[in-house]
């Protein structure tokens, strides 16, 4: 089954396999984090993030889209300025949006989805991967951010060369305690991170073409932003991401989907699970295979979301 997805880190080092391999499936959750933040210290000593090079037109451009969930048109990105890439308003009831409901005229794309994982795998497949050089962003319908935050964002994200950015998690968040690492420093623009939260992450389309398929069947996304991001950026050679603390972002909801049981029977770790088995085949690692064909059986059986608009062009 390792054909269905990329080969990941083939030529790395037998050290530096090791130590992905431990991150991936030998930690769990968040107590992998300490180590990678260390990993990536040591990365900044050589190839810092904070050094940037000056470029034509910084900020959004035309070839970007951000992605933003809103069921029923309800959001809460404010929109203060101009934004020059495409916005999608993607409502996950799958009811559609009426007029009232989309007074900027935003782009709609409706289909009924489970969580982020599976509101990210039909917005890619529905809206194409941006071309080379371009991010794409997927904002949950929670997190309070301005269009004015965004275009800064991707500035520096080109800027600084980042493959992955997100805002910054402001104090008043409620995951400013379990992502203390995301949380805004005073007088920095951006800092280094491990991991880009999926609630707000912002993927240059070289990475995100290169993970989307280890996401495949998942509703929650778990394990995504935590292992298939970070892994498939040291894959590229590019693991640049950042918390952008220009730009920090409030979350407003207390997080959901821990507990839920999905459609397919598997609750968010198994799914998270299921990632980590997923990459450690990709890197050529043996997995307990009972326990992944038995995950794996699970997201197949499970139909595809139906989108009510036509494809976009």
């Amino acid at each position: 089954m390792t054909n269905l997805f990329p080969s990941l880190l083939v030529e790395a080092s037998e050290r530096e396999r090791r130590d992905w391999g431990r991150w991936v499936l030998g930690a769990h959750s968040d107590q992998f984090l300490p180590e990678m933040v260390d990993w990536i210290d040591a990365l900044d000593g050589h190839d810092p993030i904070s050094i940037g090079h000056p470029v034509v037109n910084p900020g959004a451009s035309a070839n970007d889209v951000l992605v933003i969930a809103a069921a029923h048109g309800r959001h809460a990105v404010i929109a203060d300025a101009p934004l020059a890439c495409r916005v999608v308003l993607f409502d996950w009831s799958g009811d559609g949006i009426n007029h009232s409901e989309n007074p900027h005229g935003f782009d709609v794309l409706s289909a009924a989805t489970e969580c982020k994982g599976h509101l990210i795998q039909v917005a890619c497949e529905r809206l194409g991967m941006p071309p080379e050089g371009n991010f794409a962003g997927f904002v949950d319908d929670d997190v309070v951010l301005r269009f004015s935050d965004i275009n800064t964002l991707l500035a520096l994200a080109r800027i600084h060369r980042l493959s992955a950015a997100q805002p910054a998690v402001s104090f008043t968040s409620s995951l400013c305690q379990e992502y203390g690492w995301l949380r805004q420093r005073a007088c920095l623009t951006l800092h280094r991170v491990p991991v880009v939260e999926i609630m707000a992450p912002f993927i240059r389309s070289d990475l995100l073409t290169l993970a989307l398929p280890f996401l495949a069947g998942v509703r929650s996304g778990y394990g995504f932003d935590r292992f298939a991001l970070p892994l498939c950026a040291a894959h590229l050679g590019v693991w640049r991401f950042a918390a952008v603390d220009l730009c920090p972002l409030t979350h407003v909801r207390p997080l959901s989907s821990v507990n839920r049981q999905f459609s397919h029977g598997l609750q968010s770790k198994d799914e998270e699970l299921l990632m980590r088995q997923r990459l450690m085949l990709a890197m050529g690692f043996e997995v307990d295979l009972a326990v992944y064909k038995r995950l794996e059986t699970a997201v197949a059986s499970e139909t595809p979301a139906r989108c009510s608009d036509p494809p976009w062009s």
